[in-house]
């Protein structure tokens, strides 16, 4: 019953977004309902979580992901205490070409440097 509830839910929000589609080729928002914010102390150690600013994170991203949309998101900048601000496209099935296109333009417009975050792992290098 859940699952059948959850597809229907779905499926009202997939008709909605078809509705923005006929109109617009793509959706832009904020990439998160907050700028960054630093990691609590305890959380690398514990693994607790903040859950007011993590429901404020995914605000933006849950309909892509929920949808099955695909989305890409680009620093446009960074907030007074440098951390950085991203900006988030949404488009219609099948769109990836456009979105990738509009994300390479956006952040040759708006990133004239990029900063490396003072927490950062590289997952693509090898030992």
């Amino acid at each position: 019953m859940e699952y059948i509830k959850a597809q229907k839910i779905r499926n009202r929000q997939l008709q909605f977004h078809k509705k923005i589609f006929s109109e617009a080729d793509i959706i832009v928002s904020p990439t998160t309902g907050v700028t960054a914010y630093p990691i609590q102390d305890d959380a690398l150690k514990t693994g607790e979580l903040d859950y007011v600013n993590g429901a404020a994170l995914i605000r933006y991203s849950i309909a892509g992901n929920f949808l099955g949309l695909p989305a890409v998101t680009v620093p446009v900048g960074y907030d007074k205490l440098g951390l950085p601000i991203g900006l988030q496209f949404i488009g219609r099935p099948w769109a990836e070409a456009t979105l990738i296109h509009l994300a390479f333009a956006m952040q040759t417009i708006c990133l004239s440097e990029y900063r490396k975050p003072a927490i950062f792992y590289d997952l693509l290098r090898t030992n």
